[in-house]
């Protein structure tokens, strides 16, 4: 909580929050020491010393301005003097406090290490140079999906940015949780997708969802502001963190032992400690409140005080990683646009969509596993005898068209999202039937088209054995209960009660 309150404290510069503005005056003179101009009204027009900034926090302020050059509205961001000393002691007192608190609390959470991840973030953030690389970085990304003509960030006036400095183009727009657009549910959708590509595929992770940095565009685009705060997550990480959710899609609860050390809940050397900590009876419940989704179920930010308190009482087992602390708020934030917009919003749902595509399309053999479990379940290593559940293959196949069509902006405009459920079980396999026919028919071999062949020889193993049994039906009955046929083929009788030639209820 306390980290989570100074996180707060820094809020983006487009949101406000009432700190005072430093004078304009100043302003000038960081940009014109920045520039290297002896006045900046030969470089901009708009920002006079009587000018006021369009908003200002705590780590800074922006100024909308017209560049002369070209007459373009651009967007100014001045950092505040002497900031990185005020957070250099703020870390400081946190990291110290922190320590303290892990010692005489009995606290089982990475309480210096979140500070430090916290404080490199900070940092970070205070260079605008790297703000505008991370903007960069997640543009050169999302251009290779199909999110990139419905989400975009503001373009980066590198000739004027600099470490104190941030300039970009200017964008009109109005907050995604006060605009009342028809399209603001999709908007919703796209911004989910957006975050879960940011995090499992991309691997920077904007940290700072607030409202005000999630903007609605007057041609119907979502444009994502302050790149400041971000989180990187390496490969495995994001193969983990993709299982770790098909495991809480399809409830198959045995594998979160295992995704817990993965994902550093849990230090490898408590692993033998697991099962009888009670630590997973305790997460499946808190899982199953947060998978039902809505106000009736237990939001983000609960679930994380949940987990916060079983940091406490579980002893040395089991600990909140720092990086978990970026994912937590920013998903608690799209939540929380998510339930204001619709009471029934629900996260894992909304996860869902991004998760199917992932499942659907990924080569990684981790991913494939991750695959079998959310069609077979807890039988997916029973090659022998697993068998796909149908609701399942419908919820993915639902869950890929729903991405397909968010991510293309398809619905933009329309007033209305596509309900899936006024649809029959064929009629939503039939609307996404061309997608899943390219997955299926892919040039280079997937886990879904392994998990195809291996499906389509039982069947056809079962269709036989229906079709023997059909004609030894047909065939006359012998005295001794045997059918004619059954008798020439097999006089002996040494394959009749044998499983190749008789059906069973998985048939």
């Amino acid at each position: 909580s306390l980290l989570c309150g100074y996180g707060e404290r820094r809020r983006s510069l487009l949101c406000g929050y009432g700190v005072p503005p430093f004078e304009t005056e100043i302003a000038r003179e960081i940009l014109e020491e920045a520039w290297g101009v002896t006045s900046i009204d030969s470089v901009v027009d708009g920002i006079s010393v009587d000018t006021s900034p369009v908003a200002a926090a705590s780590l800074g302020q922006v100024y909308k301005a017209r560049l002369k050059e070209t007459g373009q509205d651009i967007a100014i961001k001045v950092q505040r003097p002497n900031i990185e000393e005020q957070v250099a002691l703020d870390m400081y007192l946190l990291r110290t406090l922190g320590t303290v608190l892990k010692l005489f609390a009995n606290l089982n959470s990475d309480a210096a290490g979140t500070v430090d991840a916290w404080g490199v973030g900070f940092v970070d953030e205070l260079n605008y140079l790297e703000e505008a690389q991370n903007a960069q970085i997640f543009m050169e990304g999302i251009s290779t999906t199909p999110l990139k003509e419905v989400v975009f960030a503001p373009k980066v006036v590198s000739n004027l940015s600099t470490r104190k400095v941030l300039t970009t183009e200017w964008v009109d727009g109005e907050r995604l949780d006060r605009s009342n657009k028809d399209d603001i549910t999709i908007l919703c959708s796209i911004a989910m997708n957006t975050y879960l590509t940011m995090m499992l595929e991309i691997g920077t992770l904007h940290c700072d969802p607030h409202p005000g940095n999630l903007l609605r565009t007057p041609d119907g685009r979502l444009c994502i502001l302050d790149w400041g705060m971000v989180t990187r997550l390496d490969n495995d990480l994001q193969i983990s963190l993709i299982e770790h959710m098909a495991h809480l899609t399809s409830g198959d609860y045995d594998e979160i032992p295992r995704d817990l050390l993965l994902l550093d809940f849990i230090p490898e050397s408590k692993a033998n400690m697991i099962q009888d900590s009670g630590v997973v009876e305790t997460l499946t419940d808190v899982y199953s409140a947060f998978i039902t989704g809505g106000r009736v179920a237990a939001p983000v930010n609960e679930v994380v005080a949940k987990l916060a308190e079983m940091s406490s009482s579980k002893g040395n087992i089991f600990k909140i990683p720092p990086y978990f602390a970026y994912i937590a708020k920013s998903f608690s934030v799209l939540e929380g646009i998510g339930l204001g917009i619709n009471q029934e919003y629900s996260i894992i749902a909304e996860c869902l969509p991004y998760t199917s595509k992932r499942l659907l399309t990924d080569i990684n053999q981790r991913t494939g596993v991750a695959l079998s479990s959310f069609v077979f379940g807890p039988d997916k290593y029973d090659l022998q005898n697993r068998v796909v559940e149908y609701d399942r293959v419908e919820q993915l196949v639902t869950g890929f068209g729903s991405y397909t069509t968010s991510a293309s902006g398809e619905l933009l405009g329309s007033g209305s999202s596509t309900n899936a459920t006024t649809l029959t079980q064929t009629e939503t396999l039939e609307r996404y039937a061309d997608q899943v026919l390219d997955l299926v028919f892919a040039e280079e071999e997937t886990p879904l088209q392994s998990i195809l062949l291996e499906q389509l020889a039982k069947i056809f193993t079962s269709h036989s054995r229906s079709m023997w049994t059909q004609l030894k039906d047909a065939s006359w009955t012998l005295p001794n209960g045997r059918s004619v046929l059954d008798t020439a083929v097999d006089p002996f009788g040494l394959f009749r009660y044998s499983s190749l030639l008789n059906m069973n209820s998985k048939d």
